[in-house]
């Protein structure tokens, strides 16, 4: 038993640029690819992946001092501190026997709902799988039963998989064909898609606001170059800088970094996208010889589609606008700060939901922002406990995580919560 968990560990630890190719690789190999054809098609999805890394990184890299900057001159102060992704989905990973057991049972219920034709998707993006961990890890927390536990993440992971194939068709009008035999299943991006559509249609019937429509794609000609990714990133970069207080030198070197970065990670996705696809052909191929009439779909993470201008703009824009909801909501105890340089995987419902009308984006991204918070303030002294029992937090603060969201499980977490307190 030590062996294979001491294996699953390793194999988490790589980190999705090493995990993601060999496991594509032997997906490919099972789907009936030439060795040499899986082989290019993972190292790629691997180059893609890192690329990603990269980019997004240069993106937190400029923004964490800009958010500190505007947090201590706005005299920010709450109770609940974002500890942000890495701690949370270390937490997750943390319990070794729990881990190898919700792993297999999340994989094993994965293919019997693909069996009872209940999803068409193959989830395969094990990095990813942490969130139902969390959730998994915060439900132990509450019932002190491992199996509840497990019973919960894989609740909510079933709940993921239908919403991603229902998601599939609006996400491949917005965001294009290539996204096709993709399935997204990561976060609360699965439930958010739908949730924002709903906010689209309660706008359509208020008169006057439902007509509207601002698409950064179809600005007048004269004012067109405005919606190109490097003058978006520079511009919103510059004024940021500039409500931070930054020197002219300074605002332009954010700038630039933020430009680079919106020119840059579509370049990214591109190069992780050629490598999947080849996987998804031959998956199609595969399915349609032997089982036809069936499809079947990847699951992979929703980092595919950050690189969209669209999204990384408005969640740029969300940025000083996240800091002044976190003061004036009423109840909210969580600081945001490491979150708050990754806005752009928030705003990726809000502009797919509304079909990037980006007045009604920007409506809907406040909203889900706001859901964010409170769902980050209520588990806050779950990630707390969960933190300081597995030695990650320091005991006598409070924490939590400002993210995406996992406002399903977080749910049934508080639906659990009225029958073990």
């Amino acid at each position: 038993m030590e062996i294979v968990l001491n294996f699953v560990e390793t194999i988490v630890g790589l980190g999705a640029f090493v995990m993601m190719p060999v496991i594509l690789f032997i997906m490919g190999l099972c789907f009936g690819m030439k060795v040499k054809d899986a082989a290019r098609a993972g190292i790629i999805v691997g180059v893609g992946f890192k690329g990603i890394s990269l980019t997004t990184g240069l993106i937190t890299e400029t923004m964490t001092p800009l958010v500190q900057k505007l947090q201590e001159l706005w005299g920010l102060g709450l109770e609940a501190v974002d500890v942000g992704v890495p701690v949370v989905s270390a937490m997750a990973f943390s319990d070794g026997i729990f881990v190898l057991c919700m792993i297999a049972t999340l994989l094993v219920v994965n293919v019997i709902l693909i069996l009872l034709k209940v999803t068409k998707t193959l989830n395969v993006d094990l990095w990813n799988f942490w969130h139902y961990l969390f959730i998994g890890a915060m439900a132990t927390v509450i019932t002190g039963n491992m199996a509840i536990g497990i019973a919960i993440g894989a609740a909510y992971s079933v709940c993921n998989l239908i919403l991603a194939d229902r998601n599939q068709d609006i996400i491949c009008e917005v965001c294009g064909e290539q996204y096709r035999g993709l399935s997204f299943c990561t976060m609360a991006f699965p439930v958010l898609v739908p949730f924002v559509q709903g906010i689209d249609w309660i706008i359509d019937h208020i008169p006057g606001v439902r007509n509207i429509n601002l698409n950064l794609r179809n600005l007048p000609k004269g004012l067109s170059f405005m919606s190109e990714p490097s003058i978006l990133g520079l511009l919103i970069g510059v004024v940021l800088a500039l409500l931070a207080q930054y020197t002219w030198d300074q605002a332009l070197t954010a700038g630039m970094s933020l430009a680079a970065a919106m020119v840059l990670l579509p370049r990214m996705i591109s190069i992780l996208v050629e490598g999947l696809s080849s996987i998804v052909a031959a998956v199609r191929k595969f399915v349609t010889k032997r089982m036809p009439g069936r499809e079947l779909r990847i699951g992979m993470d929703f980092a595919l589609l950050v690189g969209d201008p669209d999204m990384i703009s408005l969640g740029l824009i969300m940025t000083p606008i996240s800091l002044l909801l976190a003061v004036v909501l009423p109840g909210n105890a969580v600081l945001p700060v490491i979150g708050l340089t990754n806005l752009s995987y928030m705003m990726m419902a809000p502009v797919i939901g509304t079909k990037r009308n980006m007045f009604r984006a920007f409506i809907a991204g406040i909203i889900c922002i706001i859901v964010v918070f409170y769902t980050a303030t209520w588990l806050a002294p779950l990630i707390t406990q969960a933190g300081v029992n597995v030695g990650l937090l320091e005991p006598g603060g409070v924490y939590s995580l400002f993210n995406t969201g996992e406002h399903i499980g977080t749910v049934m977490l508080m639906l659990l919560s009225f029958f073990f307190n």
